[in-house]
């Protein structure tokens, strides 16, 4: 799988001015609508625990999820709560791990967290799976586009780096 651009650290991200010392978040952006939601905790599980072991802490949205609202609410400020947090809490992260491997699934809330990331410019990377990688609107947005996640998350390591471990023990 070819990349968008290169996994080597840029000076251009903010992660590269900060003091503190706390692993790089990423934020853990893949299909949710319409999927199994034990699955969908599987997977986050497993994908934390490897960033973990990469030095990197997953921010998992679906874990904090906005306030409930009542039932009785209109579906519309419902969605707008949804996207409002999301957009809030990707804010916040330094950088985005992208899960685009579900054949033929239409990618909309993955495809808008990663413009905003991009007008942001918070680094998106993104594993496709056996999904089509010929897709220039994804290249242009992602910094690196793969097929497996264990590359995207190699990726995310070179270019943020793992906390050192002098730093974590602090």
């Amino acid at each position: 799988m070819t990349e968008a651009s290169s996994c080597s650290s840029g000076a251009a991200h903010p992660l590269e001015r900060r003091s503190v010392q706390v692993p790089p978040r990423i934020y853990f952006a893949r299909a949710i609508d319409g999927e199994d939601t034990v699955a969908a905790q599987v997977l986050a599980s497993v994908v934390a625990s490897e960033l973990e072991q990469a030095g990197l802490l997953m921010v998992d949205p679906i874990v904090s999820g906005p306030t409930q609202l009542d039932t009785d609410v209109d579906v519309r400020l419902r969605y707008h709560s949804i996207v409002d947090h999301d957009l809030a809490v990707l804010r916040r992260c330094d950088a985005v791990l992208m899960d685009m491997s579900l054949p033929n699934r239409n990618y909309i809330g993955c495809v808008c967290e990663m413009t905003y990331a991009y007008l942001w410019n918070i680094p998106c990377v993104v594993y496709l799976g056996r999904s089509n990688p010929n897709r220039p609107w994804l290249h242009y947005h992602a910094v690196a586009v793969f097929e497996f996640r264990k590359d995207a998350i190699a990726c995310l390591t070179r270019r943020l780096g793992p906390l050192a471990p002098t730093a974590r023990e602090n």
